[in-house]
């Protein structure tokens, strides 16, 4: 069985092996993993497992005329039968939004109310409908900056950016993203609200014990990772303001005028760069796409520490980032915590629970050793008539729009990490919080790095 307080290690010596993937920073990597994936799912086999999307509730309310008149005049053809195919399946009355808002309430909202200057109300709603309609269009590659507009930010700003696409490292934040569009519609119409308003923020009401068992340690972890954030009067609730990094607006003002296709869209840079900026400890740089931040030696990317703070931000419930691989001081694998079936077990069960499960996998050479990881989101299973299993998964990476599936026998020996629901995980498994002295072993090691 299980026990994740091994798992969830403090030894110094095996920490940043046990929760580090490191990114590969070429297309090398991308182009190893091409015979990874297989055919499109068939969706009739893994129903079971994959809910619909946009189905954690909706107001009993029918769309006025009047509500979708204030949208056409923003729209295109297309986007106005995305618009509607969203009508009816009624997505647009989604209310799975932190504050009860629903889809449509949002959307209006852009429509009337003033945006960040240099960002466009109409191109906003068009890619929020787009997201909406089909999440995997949302893709974590960033576009290039005009030579002319990377001049101009560099006279104001004194910034050196660079003009060609960079490669992204935001997996993670654009998997995050996918899970709000795919799972929390209206929450996914709200962050595109709060981040292109005038506030260029969100507000996030979440309970302490989504965060942590204990109140002291939910509140040093606020602390630790820099949020800004209010404790309620009742002691058991809390506010986080969730915003990007000065520059995402820089950057969405670039895809507003000058996205190609199959880069982010605006709202992609936003979401994106918030996500980042929450789980960086609020140092991201959406310019660079680097961060700094105590719990990363590395300037680009997100721990699984950090990527497990963030999900229970975004998604109000506690999740545990379970580490399967044993990766050495050298990068290589040496074994695993658990036996394959238990970690196909735990993924299963948290999909049965009705949630996407973000993993971070490796990819390994003829010696075992890792040589480049990437964060994908699982968000079903199912079987052939041979008994084979496969999992159905969302990458954000991968320039297609739509799912695609991974034969578990591929898929399950490669996984470094995933986010599991806390109630996902087997009554016996030792759930140990060990926050505190795994962040006290990164600072110890990073000014140990620094120094040598």
């Amino acid at each position: 069985m299980l026990n994740i307080s091994k798992i969830q290690t403090t030894d110094s010596d095996k920490l940043n092996h046990n929760i580090k993937v490191t990114p590969a920073k070429n297309n090398s990597f991308a182009e190893k993993m091409n015979n990874f994936y297989t055919k499109k799912p068939s969706s009739e086999n893994y129903k079971a497992y994959y809910l619909s999307f946009g189905k954690a509730g909706k107001k009993e309310e029918n769309i006025t005329n009047s509500q979708l008149k204030a949208l056409n005049g923003y729209l295109d053809k297309e986007s106005k039968l995305m618009l509607d195919s969203l009508n009816k399946k009624g997505i647009l009355n989604d209310n799975s939004s932190n504050d009860g808002s629903t889809v449509m309430d949002n959307l209006i909202k852009i429509a009337k109310e003033p945006r960040i200057q240099g960002l466009d109300k109409g191109i906003i709603i068009k890619e929020v409908i787009k997201a909406l309609d089909n999440p995997f269009s949302i893709t974590q590659k960033f576009g290039d900056i005009p030579i002319e507009v990377a001049n101009q930010i560099k006279s104001e700003t004194g910034m050196d950016v660079p003009t060609s696409p960079i490669f992204s490292s935001s997996c993670v934040a654009a998997s995050m993203e996918f899970n709000l569009a795919s799972r929390k519609p209206a929450e996914f119409a709200r962050f595109a609200e709060g981040l292109s308003s005038k506030n260029y923020s969100v507000n996030k009401n979440i309970k302490l014990s989504d965060i942590s068992d204990g109140f002291a340690s939910s509140i040093w972890m606020l602390r630790e990772f820099n949020s800004d954030y209010k404790i309620a009067p009742n002691w058991n609730d809390v506010s986080v303001n969730i915003k990007p990094d000065r520059n995402a607006i820089v950057r969405a003002r670039v895809q507003t005028s000058y996205k190609d296709e199959k880069e982010r869209s605006c709202v992609d840079v936003l979401i994106q760069s918030a996500i980042l900026n929450l789980c960086s400890q609020s140092t991201y740089n959406a310019l660079t796409d680097e961060r700094t931040g105590k719990f990363n030696p590395d300037n680009a990317g997100l721990t699984d520490f950090e990527k497990t703070f963030g999900e229970q931000i975004l998604f109000e419930r506690p999740i545990i980032s379970v580490v399967y691989q044993n990766l050495d001081e050298n990068g290589y694998l040496t074994g695993y915590n658990c036996e394959r079936e238990e970690t196909k077990q735990h993924i299963l069960k948290s999909l049965e629970s009705g949630h996407n499960v973000i993993i971070g996998y490796t990819h390994l050479d003829e010696n075992n050793k890792v040589d480049g990881g990437h964060e994908i989101t699982v968000i079903g299973y199912e079987q052939d008539k041979n008994g084979n299993g496969y999992f159905v998964c969302n990458d954000t990476d991968d320039d297609l729009n739509e799912s695609v599936k991974i034969s578990e026998d591929k898929l399950l020996p490669l996984i470094h990490h995933a986010g599991i629901s806390k109630d996902s995980l087997n009554e016996n498994d030792v759930v140990v919080e060990t926050w505190r002295e795994i962040v006290n072993d990164f600072q110890e090691m990073i000014k140990k790095e620094r120094n040598i």
